[in-house]
């Protein structure tokens, strides 16, 4: 149990590790900077500045 246990952890922490890349700017999203696009999909941005970007282009 202890084993599967740490399976799952490591995987969890590996994929909340992995980097998603700004829409806009091709740079490290921040995944406290976030946005819904036009499918429903959360969005991260690297700054408020792409995120405003994506909002004005996706209304």
């Amino acid at each position: 149990m202890k084993t599967l246990l740490s399976i799952a952890l490591l995987s969890f922490a590996s994929a909340a590790m992995a980097a998603d890349k700004c829409p806009i700017s091709g740079k490290d999203a921040d995944a406290s900077i976030t946005a819904k696009g036009k499918d429903g999909k959360t969005v991260a941005f690297c700054c408020e500045k792409c995120k405003a970007k994506f909002e004005k282009k996706n209304k």
